[in-house]
């Protein structure tokens, strides 16, 4: 009964688990029918070259951070990013800033720097992730300010004092940014911050190495990075490459560079091994961006089939053990049953046999005794009643004279003869009891 039970228990959570995926498809074709859309995520897919909607976008160690130009924030799983097929779930909807993060909002770094143009960047160090939005000397007299997300509090920020139109790349590595500018060729370096590698600390960030550009190679779909040589960014295929990238950020080893009406994705060993070529593929921002109420069924549901056939097997093999298991059992409890029963029943009959043995072979010997006694006694007494005979026509034999002689002696031939075959039944009798 108990593992009836069992199979019984593991059969109602498989089907209860696959009525819940099936729920949740249903839910998921609700969600892509509906109507209700997300507009700053559809603005984003339907980017405007004129107006490019985001002010921030990178990941911190825990999430997906996108900020937009009218301070909406998207705070999304860090899996959102599906670097397999390059695309950006936008699975909930945006969150303005003054409720997302009131003391960063509400803080006078912030507030002083609103409206201007800033360069931000999603950065993170030992102690926590940052949003860093950083002021230009040139067209600013403010400094930035740094916000400490884990610990809610806005501090101080950096401000540039260099004159390049500069665009900075959060990377996913602590304390660390990519830097483009565009003069004549797009131009890559590493940032990284000075003194220390804590955001809190640091003064001052300058470029680890100098500038490199970025060129294609002859067939235009594959790129390298090679050094500039004397200040000269100069492409050993002849084809720079001339980009105009507004936003960007790494993930996962890949670069994920916003343009005009183009999202560039490539390989960031590119950067790390120069001089190396690597393919670049070029996304609409539509195919990249995935907003709630959309959902893209050869690749979702897909997924989803995928992790039922995942579940349905498992389950099915978990099944299969504990059939196997309790098969065994009770395989086991036979063997050990049918082998007591044999060993109980040889144990009776031997017990019987030798009982039965036993008494026969007393009651042999006590019959054998028996009847030996009373073939002696008689014998005795026929013994004794043929002598006491005997002596009695002996007297008439020795009255009577000669006729009697030949009466006595016959009678005791008769006598022996009776003896002998007295004694060879005692014999024979007694050998048939040995």
């Amino acid at each position: 009964m108990l593992q009836l039970w069992l199979i019984m228990s593991l059969a109602t959570l498989i089907n209860g688990i696959l009525i819940i995926l099936a729920i949740h498809i249903d839910s998921i074709q609700m969600t892509s029918n509906s109507k209700e859309r997300d507009q700053i995520c559809e603005r984003l897919r339907q980017n405007n070259s004129t107006k490019f909607s985001i002010l921030a976008v990178g990941k911190t160690k825990k999430r997906l951070l996108l900020i937009t130009m009218d301070y909406l924030v998207y705070d999304v799983p860090i899996g959102s990013i599906n670097s397999t097929i390059d695309r950006l779930y936008l699975g909930s909807k945006p969150v303005k800033l003054d409720e997302k993060y009131p003391i960063l909002y509400n803080s006078h770094h912030f507030q002083q720097i609103m409206g201007e143009t800033v360069i931000s960047l999603i950065m993170s160090d030992a102690d926590s992730d940052w949003i860093c939005l950083s002021t230009r000397k040139d067209t600013s007299s403010n400094s930035g300010c740094n916000y400490d997300i884990d610990h809610e509090e806005a501090l101080d920020g950096w401000q540039y004092f260099g004159k390049d139109s500069l665009v900075m790349i959060s990377t996913d590595q602590p304390c660390q940014y990519y830097s483009l500018r565009s003069e004549g060729t797009l131009q890559i370096n590493l940032y990284q911050c000075v003194g220390s590698d804590r955001i809190r600390e640091v003064q001052k960030i300058s470029p680890k190495f100098d500038y490199s550009a970025i060129c294609y190679d002859q067939t235009q779909t594959k790129i390298t990075v090679q050094r500039i040589v004397q200040n000269v960014a100069k492409c050993r295929s002849g084809i720079p490459v001339i980009w105009p990238v507004l936003k960007g950020f790494v993930s996962d080893g890949k670069f994920y560079l916003f343009g005009q009406s183009h999202i560039y994705i490539f390989d960031e060993n590119v950067y790390k091994q120069q001089g190396q070529s690597y393919p670049v593929e070029k996304r609409s921002y539509d195919s990249f961006f995935n907003c709630p109420g959309i959902i893209a069924p050869s690749n979702v549901f897909k997924s989803y089939f995928n992790w039922i056939i995942g579940a349905i097997i498992v389950l099915l093999a978990i099944l299969s053990i504990l059939i196997w298991c309790i098969l065994s059992i009770r395989r086991r409890r036979r063997t050990r049953t049918s082998l007591k029963r044999v060993k109980s029943g040889r144990s009776k009959v031997m017990s019987k046999q030798n009982l039965s043995k036993l008494s026969s072979t007393i009651v042999t010997k006590r019959s054998a005794k028996s009847v030996a006694s009373r073939m002696k006694s008689r014998f005795v007494r026929k013994v004794g009643s043929r002598s006491a005979l005997s002596q009695g026509s002996g007297n008439v034999t020795v009255r009577s004279g000669v006729g009697s002689k030949a009466v006595s002696n016959m009678n005791r031939k008769t006598t022996v003869s009776r003896l002998k075959r007295s004694s060879t039944r005692i014999q024979s009798n007694s050998s048939r009891f040995i």
